[in-house]
């Protein structure tokens, strides 16, 4: 066990020193691995170094280096060692951190993580929730004890209405679905120029729903959007939702710890008001997939929705103080999520975790200043928690050609290898996406990031 230990430690270190003399991203055709890995299960076992063998040549090679410096698309996962070492220690325990009696002390790490996320983002005490693989899970569990608590109350679930603006992560949408929301109530509201709910436009949406008879029962909000990182306006949310006995979910998955910022903090206003939260600790918490949360002011509202007790459970039954975390989501069977964030946190300190969220916002702050000093390029959407939407749009060039223009830098961009960037479209324009997140990244690497950017567009221009 130790050879073979030692050898993975070697592989995995050496990957993470070497990530910048390796390409950001690369695939292959499913014939071409399909040829190489095969389908037949083996009949006889095989040498340990051969099989690192064929995952070097097959497997290692074709993926997305997501704590690579240069990996700079989606909300990527940049995990430190530590948190890899914590995850590592969990599947070799292999704790069943479902019940408490069979885990006592993984389940305790648990709630002591969750009341460190209840303190970062300011929840009344009593506050807890469970983890979770990821924010589609936590907003799931939400939008379940949500729905649970309306038809508790005499709600009748064919009229439940949920409302988000169209920047709601794609997992808000199907979690309604999953929840048993009927389509045709999943509400898409109005956003101002910011990409943020319009408080006027929601107020407007909900009246006319219920003058037709549907039953409104949850807002979700976004603290930190996928495509911008916006923030709707929680305050004002939390103030309608508590006159018209909604229930707030705020969706915090991307920028919810941001919290450990004063800036972040400031921006965040409000999410302390939240009847329910999404984290994702895989994100900007620096842990490795899966790893998500969900908070909610009353955990009773967890344990009424998904409790249950069949007779082959009932030896592991908590006591008084103890907390079943199968009792709090749809996993009987889980492993601790905790230890990676507890061993993580506790190895390097919310001060490190802090200045290094702070530097990320400053990179991005960073492009947005290099492209404002450009005359070829024009800013989208503001630099918000890391994330920075712009385009090409030099003079001369027709408004219409504009897309396809921007598509080619991205695409020509990506395949030299050197970063690895998304696009998304705002106000129904083409839009290069820059999310900076990975604490490997420098502010070397986004001056290389827009000489890339400007070498595209001069190649296309010539």
């Amino acid at each position: 066990m130790q050879r073979l230990g030692y050898r993975v430690t070697d592989i995995v270190a050496h990957h993470l020193a070497t990530l910048r003399d390796e390409p950001v991203i690369a695939s292959a055709p499913r014939a071409q691995l399909n040829a190489s890995l095969g389908s037949i299960p083996p009949r006889q076992g095989s040498d340990f170094e051969a099989l690192i063998g064929t995952l070097e040549q097959s497997v290692f090679p074709y993926h997305a280096r997501e704590p690579h410096p240069g990996f700079l698309a989606y909300v990527p996962s940049c995990p430190t060692f530590p948190a890899v070492v914590g995850d590592w220690i969990a599947t070799g325990y292999n704790f069943f951190a479902g019940v408490w009696p069979v885990a006592a002390g993984p389940n305790q790490i648990e709630m002591v993580v969750l009341e460190w996320f209840r303190q970062w983002m300011g929840m009344p005490e009593g506050s807890s929730g469970v983890l979770t693989s990821g924010g589609s899970g936590a907003n799931l569990t939400a939008l379940v004890a949500a729905r649970h608590k309306a038809i508790e109350k005499g709600s009748d679930i064919r009229k439940l209405t949920v409302y988000a603006s169209a920047q709601a992560h794609s997992s808000v949408v199907r979690a309604a679905w999953i929840a048993g929301i009927a389509r045709d109530n999943v509400r898409t509201v109005a956003m101002d120029d910011l990409f943020r709910i319009d408080v006027a436009d929601l107020k407007r949406v909900v009246a006319k729903d219920r003058a037709a008879g549907l039953e409104p029962f949850v807002v979700v909000a976004s603290a930190g959007t996928t495509n911008t990182g916006s923030v709707d306006p929680l305050n004002d949310l939390a103030d309608y939702c508590g006159s018209e006995s909604l229930w707030l979910h705020v969706d915090a998955a991307y920028a919810g710890f941001a919290a450990l910022s004063e800036e972040g903090k400031a921006m965040l206003r409000g999410i302390e008001r939240a009847d329910s939260l999404t984290l994702d600790p895989h994100k900007w918490l620096f842990v490795p997939f899966e790893c998500g949360c969900v908070m909610v002011r009353d955990p009773a509202v967890l344990s009424d929705a998904f409790r249950i007790m069949p007779e082959y459970l009932k030896d592991v039954e908590p006591g008084e103080e103890e907390v079943n975390f199968a009792d709090r989501g749809e996993q009987l069977t889980r492993y601790s999520r905790a230890l990676k964030i507890w061993m993580s946190v506790s190895y390097f300190g919310t001060d490190v975790i802090r200045s290094e969220i702070d530097a990320a916002m400053d990179r991005a702050r960073l492009l947005e200043s290099l492209v404002a000093q450009s005359r070829d390029f024009e800013s989208l959407c503001p630099a918000q928690f890391g994330i920075f939407c712009f385009r090409a749009r030099p003079k001369g060039i027709a408004e219409g050609a504009f897309d396809g223009l921007n598509e080619r830098i991205n695409a020509k961009v990506v395949s030299e290898g050197r970063f690895l960037i998304s696009s998304t479209r705002l106000h129904g324009n083409f839009s290069l996406r820059m999310c900076t997140l990975g604490f490997r990244t420098t502010d070397d690497d986004i001056r290389e990031l827009f000489a890339a950017l400007e070498r595209a567009l001069a190649s296309e221009l010539s």
